[in-house]
């Protein structure tokens, strides 16, 4: 059956998208995605209600993030097992009692607890989600699905800082929790009368060793990596973690390239397109959360501002995104993935190489149009290159493509954070020796100059000596803070080049728009 006449035939059997459904998997995802980020700015006022300290609390963001990467490879099989929609419903009843629950934590220890529930729910609905809308939706018309679903993945991690830091500022910070009640509630009745369940015909057993070794090897190398940025890669509990990742991964890739039904089909890597796709996401991944994690360093170490103000300064870049998302899926059901990602890409590389000019005296206006360009471009691309790769995956591996797909899309996030922390840190340091170095062979300027400001400081009714100390102290935290801005910009233009790298790799991305996928997507929507 040729192209033409399979879009007439799909265009009569689903006139228009399945709106109510689909707003059903966009809330729920954005949900769990806005958990991943919306809790790190309540940190320092949970510290001080349950008497802990900054080890102990971080387990509250570490155990979500550890429990939600490392049971996304199962979910492919529990959705081919026992339905997709059940095992929505199931996961968002899960994240809505584990919020709730959240909300009423009376110490660390239940708090932690509790996001390991909250976690078990929200780390199954993106995948299950993104499953179902390759089942639902027509090839024709998926490229718009995935846009609007795409505004959950890419506006949720931007506003969570913002959202937070109103709530702890303004209200009570167990909104940031219970807040998620409501809206679960209001999910469940539209998931219950609007989504369809699909279900895998072939009964497949559950790989026990594979999600074993598959978990063990998950959790352990997201938390791992997520050490790096605060020890780095030589510290002896950051390898061990990673060398338990690696025998245990290694473990995994052994059993399931060995077993007749295994928990992720790793034959779907030898999809030339599908592996090329995955690999073009995870750098813009990486580019993604880096930015978001060190923009805030400046915004509030060197700028003085405020969570809220900062959430406030990221804004108009998540705002945007979202915009972007549903503009850009729709263009991919005209113009297919290549161009887009080239387009977007070269956008984003353009916009990181301006940000890479940050200093002192830049203008926030200036930081926001910056922010906004990379928003654009990324926003442009991300959704119809996972698209593109995910409909060259068979209809029967569906629910696995997208297990791995955002198996690789975790790893890579917290990678990405830890990666280029750990760069920043290097760099600062380097730039902080530099820079003193530089004072010390301008012996005599740097000696007039801090008698200057000790005589300033004299004139403020400091003693002679508190005065010289205070000179010193504000030329070292000038040359720190010069450290730290240039360390930003030697980052910046470091994620400008995986840019390009992203986009040299796009030039060899094959358009293959997937005449069979809407005849499978119909045949599935008949059933």
């Amino acid at each position: 059956m040729s192209a033409q006449e399979t879009s007439p035939a799909a265009a009569t059997a689903a006139p228009k998208l399945p709106l109510l459904a689909m707003l059903a998997m966009i809330l729920g995802v954005f949900m769990a995605i806005l958990d991943t980020s919306i809790v790190n700015v309540a940190i320092p006022k949970m510290m001080s209600v349950f008497g802990v300290n900054q080890s102990q609390i971080e387990w509250v963001v570490t155990a979500y993030a550890l429990v939600s990467g490392a049971l996304v490879p199962a979910t492919g099989f529990l959705g081919d097992r026992f339905g997709y929609k059940r095992m929505y419903i199931i996961s968002l009843i899960i994240f809505t009692i584990g919020s709730a629950l959240c909300g009423i934590a009376w110490s660390n220890d239940s708090m932690i607890v509790f996001r390991i529930i909250q976690a078990a729910g929200g780390g199954a609905m993106m995948p299950i989600s993104m499953a179902m809308i390759f089942r639902m939706i027509p090839n024709e018309k998926r490229g718009l699905a995935m846009g609007l679903f795409g505004i959950a993945i890419m506006f949720a991690p931007a506003t969570g800082p913002t959202l937070s830091g109103y709530i702890v500022e303004y209200l009570d910070w167990r909104l940031i929790f219970t807040i998620n009640v409501p809206i679960g509630i209001a999910d469940l009745f539209l998931s219950i009368f609007f989504l369809k369940e699909y279900k895998s015909e072939i009964k497949r057993s559950f790989d026990v060793w594979g999600f074993v070794a598959s978990t063990t090897g998950l959790a352990s190398l997201l938390y791992g990596v997520g050490l790096v940025g605060e020890k780095g890669w030589t510290n002896h509990e950051v390898l061990a973690f990673l060398i338990v990742a690696l025998i245990s991964l290694t473990a995994f890739v052994l059993i399931e390239l060995n077993i007749k039904e295994p928990l992720l089909d790793l034959s779907l890597l030898k999809n030339g397109t599908f592996t090329l796709t995955l690999l073009i996401s995870s750098l813009v991944t990486v580019i993604m959360m880096g930015v978001l994690f060190l923009l805030p360093v400046f915004l509030q170490s060197i700028s003085g501002l405020s969570a809220v103000q900062t959430g406030l300064i990221l804004l108009p870049q998540a705002l945007l995104s979202g915009f972007m998302m549903p503009i850009a899926g729709a263009l991919y059901d005209k113009l297919g993935a290549k161009k887009l990602a080239i387009a977007g890409l070269l956008i984003t590389a353009y916009a990181l190489y301006l940000t890479a000019q940050l200093t002192i005296e830049t203008s926030f206006a200036t930081i926001i149009f910056w922010m906004c360009l990379r928003a654009a471009g990324m926003g442009l691309m991300m959704m119809p290159m996972q698209t593109a790769g995910m409909g060259t995956v068979p209809p029967d591996k569906i629910g696995q493509g997208t297990a791995l797909s955002n198996t690789v899309r975790q790893v890579s996030g917290a990678f990405g954070i830890a990666w280029l922390s750990l760069q920043f840190s290097g760099r600062r340091d380097f730039h902080s020796a530099n820079y003193a170095e530089q004072l010390n062979s301008l012996s005599v300027t740097v000696t007039d100059q801090i008698a200057k400001i000790q005589n300033a400081f004299i004139s403020a009714g400091q003693s002679a000596a508190q005065a010289k100390s205070s000179a010193l102290s504000y030329i070292y935290g000038q040359v720190q803070m010069q450290a730290t801005v240039t360390a930003l910009d030697d980052v910046f233009i470091v994620t400008a080049v995986l840019s390009l790298v992203a986009l040299v790799m796009s030039l060899f991305f094959k358009e293959k728009r997937n005449k069979d996928a809407g005849a499978s997507s119909m045949h599935m929507m008949g059933e």
